[in-house]
C-alpha cells in the first residue's frame, strides 16, 4: 500500500514523543526520591560521561533532547516496521508490549553500554522489572499513536 511520506514521518514522530513522554514520566515515578532533572541528567550523562551531573539544568536538557530524540527513532522504526507488518496497527497493545520489551533490550545491551555513561552493575531483580514496565508502557503508547495515526492509510 502507498502511504505519503509526510504520513509516515509525522507518525514517526508523534509515536515517539508519546512513547518517549509515557517512558520519561514513568521514570520520574519508578526512581523517586531522584528529582527529575537528576534523572535526566543520568540520561544526558550517555553524551556527557559524569560530568552531565554537574552540568545543572544544561545537562538535563541535553538528557531531555537525547531522550526523546532517541525515542523518535524508535517510533520510526516502528512505523517503517508496520508499514510492512500492518499487523502491529491492528493488534497495538501486542506489538506495543512486544515492542517495548525489544527497545528495553536493544538500549541495555547495546546503546547505553556503547554511551559515555558510567558502567552499571546488574540492577536488582525488581528494578529490571519496573524498567520493562516503563518500556511496555513506551511501546504502548508509541502503538497507539502509530495506528490511530496510520490506520486508514496502511492498514
Amino acid at each position: 500500500m502507498i502511504t505519503k511520506p509526510g504520513a509516515l514521518v509525522r507518525a514517526a514522530i508523534l509515536a515517539g514523543l508519546a512513547g518517549g513522554a509515557a517512558d520519561i514520566l514513568t521514570a520520574f515515578v519508578i526512581y523517586r526520591p531522584a528529582s527529575p532533572v537528576r534523572i535526566l541528567q543520568a540520561v544526558g550523562s550517555g553524551l556527557l560521561g559524569a560530568a552531565s551531573f554537574e552540568g545543572g539544568m544544561g545537562s538535563a536538557a541535553v538528557g531531555l533532547i537525547a531522550h526523546f530524540a532517541i525515542a523518535i527513532i524508535f517510533g520510526g522504526i516502528f512505523v517503517a516496521a508496520a508499514t510492512q507488518a500492518p499487523v502491529a496497527l491492528r493488534k497495538p497493545v501486542l506489538s506495543g508490549l512486544l515492542y517495548g520489551i525489544v527497545v528495553y533490550g536493544v538500549m541495555n545491551s547495546i546503546v547505553v553500554p556503547l554511551s559515555m555513561a558510567a558502567e552499571r552493575t546488574t540492577p536488582p531483580d525488581h528494578m529490571t522489572a519496573l524498567g520493562l514496565m516503563a518500556h511496555a508502557f513506551f511501546g504502548l503508547a508509541l502503538s497507539f499513536t502509530a495506528a490511530r495515526m496510520l490506520r486508514k492509510t496502511v492498514i
